[in-house]
């Protein structure tokens, strides 16, 4: 897993929701806003914006409401090369719910990143998947296998026992919380609405296609949570 890969390049903007206040990880969130979690020598934002970087981002949005002021004061500090501007929520709007803010804003083909996940990811090829199926919204979905570990009873309409299976295993496509959308989009979003991103989709489904870009398991991780942050320090160590 290597984030510093470099990738073919893209000329898109990228948008980081980076507003929620990340209790999976409290203790560290009541001090620090999610995004400024150490993962290593950096912080998980810094990781998450280099693996756009390497592919030739230049221009990012960071919608901001819990601890805001302390994001702005690191990146001011940090002083990046790239183009940086936050998108400031008043009140919590939800996963997608301040890309409003962005109508009018951005008129492109534009990539929206959680900023508890970082995935090591062709982006030129998730953007041509996207382009070439005519998607206004794709997805990036990871394959996780789930195994049970116990036996698994199955009944039949009577009550009785039809089967038992042990420890079965369970697949799933997992939404990662990686996004390719197009402009057109962001005029269903309401304004000053919590609103999530699973809204969106769901609106836009209706007449619209919503692609879903597979990957590896091994190809992201998670840090929202404990376990997940501890796995995350491991494979990126």
């Amino acid at each position: 897993f290597d984030v510093k890969r470099i990738h073919e390049t893209i000329d898109m903007p990228v948008v980081i929701m980076a507003g929620g206040k990340g209790t999976r990880l409290k203790p560290f969130t009541n001090v620090l806003p999610k995004p400024l979690i150490p993962l290593n020598e950096r912080t998980v934002i810094e990781q998450i914006i280099e693996g756009f970087t390497n592919s030739g981002v230049e221009d990012f949005y960071m919608t901001i409401n819990y601890k805001g002021k302390i994001l702005k004061a690191f990146f001011e500090e940090l002083d990046p090369s790239y183009n940086l501007k936050f998108v400031e929520e008043s009140t919590p709007l939800g996963t997608a719910g301040s890309l409003s803010k962005l109508q009018g804003e951005i008129d492109k083909t534009f990539i929206v990143a959680n900023c508890d996940v970082i995935i090591d990811i062709d982006h030129n090829d998730l953007v041509d998947f996207h382009k070439s199926n005519g998607c206004a919204i794709t997805l990036v979905a990871s394959a996780k296998e789930i195994i049970i570990p116990y036996g698994s009873c199955e009944i039949n309409k009577d009550g009785y026992l039809q089967k038992i299976s042990e420890k079965p295993k369970l697949d799933y496509l997992i939404n990662t919380g990686l996004y390719v959308l197009e402009p057109s989009v962001l005029d269903l979003i309401p304004k000053n609405t919590f609103f999530h991103i699973t809204d969106l989709i769901n609106l836009v489904k209706k007449d619209k296609k919503v692609g879903v870009f597979p990957i590896d398991d091994s190809a992201w991780v998670d840090i929202g949570q404990w376990e997940e942050y501890r796995n995350a320090v491991k494979k990126l160590n």
